[in-house]
């Protein structure tokens, strides 16, 4: 318990360094921003079409250049300077959103500006997960990486719970347009925190290379780690075959459980609040177990916990079970980025932290794979199936890559 207790100390320590702590507060205010944002944006194309495939298309557009351009991204980052990157990358996403705000106070919005301005913000901040993980190795001492790593998931993850209900209330009070505004607000605020960011410049001497010849040496590397392709490969399976059971909820509150939206409600929130608190007594497990020992049992556990939610039939328990895979699965990719962070030659960490997070836009062929399932089998034995898939997967590509896993100590 001490132990635990000295962990979530720990793990905030990474604030004491100023530019630590104004990339901590301008991802979590532009985190936030988004949340608001797509909460309003979506229930604003529901209100114009009125079509839940609409709704799809909307989320098609957002997620497919993150997919197709994460790669690119990555060797950009690794080309130029991951801070200046960073700070074109925020005062470049206000101009869709601002056009976006234009259009709707001018009375003209359609459906198709929605989806073209949403792809094209999509396509700008495709860069910005890894740039944004690429250069936490310059705000903090390298002891101290795991408490940036796992605080920097806490931030986004914190956004993730509070931004869509603080969206539904500014809905309320201030209306679609005023949300669009807020979230323009909020990328201002955090591109004027990254101005104050003071780094030596970070961009490597006289990159000049082929850029399929840049992104072919970022595979090499990873092939040749194999700490790193067995995370990149675990990443993945988790993403297709167990990533994206959230569109499936409704059917187990619904059929399975008999719970109204509040029952709905409590599913939704208790992973995004089973990872913060994971994360805040992370360092503690690190202490005892090695990464290594804890990648293989996250990406074990991450399925597990699922197929456990699946056989429940009591609304506590799937609340209990949720919060934990919510947990564990944030654990799973901390301690991959972590590994990514330590690992990889700082002139490669942009390409081998684009391939990883890759991994978010695979959740689009998990949907359509997850969904095949749950029409053949049902919600439950669906989902069962394909968790038995993934703790298949995971443990070839384990036992082929790392072998067995050392005993914990």
């Amino acid at each position: 318990m001490a132990s635990a207790g000295r962990s979530s100390i720990r793990v905030f320590r990474s604030l004491r360094h100023k530019k630590y702590a104004l990339f901590w507060s301008s991802d979590l205010i532009a985190s936030l921003g988004h949340f608001v944002q797509e909460v309003a944006l979506y229930w604003l194309a529901y209100e114009i079409t009125g079509s839940a495939i609409a709704l799809g298309i909307l989320g098609f557009a957002e997620a497919a250049p993150r997919l197709l351009l994460g790669a690119v991204g990555g060797v950009l980052v690794d080309r130029y300077d991951r801070l200046r990157l960073l700070t074109g990358i925020q005062f470049l996403c206000c101009l869709p959103i601002f056009g976006l705000v234009f259009i709707y106070f001018a009375g003209m919005l359609q459906f198709w500006h929605i989806v073209a301005l949403e792809a094209l913000l999509a396509i700008i901040r495709s860069m910005n997960p890894t740039a944004g993980q690429s250069i936490l190795r310059d705000l903090v001492p390298e002891e101290e990486l795991m408490s940036a790593v796992s605080l920097y998931s806490i931030g986004f993850n914190f956004a993730r719970i509070v931004g869509p209900s603080i969206g539904g209330v500014l809905i309320l009070w201030i209306g679609v347009g005023g949300c669009l505004v807020f979230y323009g607000v909020c990328l201002l605020i955090s591109a004027v925190e990254f101005l104050g960011i003071r780094l030596r410049s970070s961009a490597p001497a006289g990159v000049e290379g082929h850029f399929l010849q840049e992104f072919t040496e970022g595979l090499r590397y990873i092939r040749a780690t194999p700490m790193i392709f067995a995370s990149i490969i675990a990443a993945y399976v988790i993403s297709i075959f167990v990533g994206t059971y959230t569109r499936f909820l409704a059917v187990f509150a619904k059929d399975v459980l008999h719970v109204g939206p509040e029952g709905m409600g409590l599913l939704m929130a208790a992973p995004g609040v089973g990872a913060v608190l994971s994360l805040i007594v992370l360092g503690a497990l690190e202490e005892k177990w090695s990464r290594k020992a804890l990648l293989w049992f996250s990406a074990k556990a991450t399925p597990l916990l699922l197929m456990l939610f699946c056989l429940s039939r009591k609304l506590w328990l799937s609340v209990l079970l949720l919060g934990l895979f919510g947990g564990i699965q944030i654990i799973f990719r901390t301690v991959s980025r972590l590994i990514i962070q330590v690992e990889a030659p700082r002139e490669l960490l942009g390409r081998v932290m684009s391939l990883f997070l890759m991994d978010q836009g695979m959740r689009s062929l998990g949907s359509m794979v997850m969904g095949a399932f749950v029409a053949g089998f049902g919600a439950a034995l669906g989902l069962i199936a394909t968790s038995l898939v993934s703790m298949a997967l995971t443990a070839i590509t384990f036992w082929r890559l790392l072998r067995a896993p050392k005993r914990v100590t």
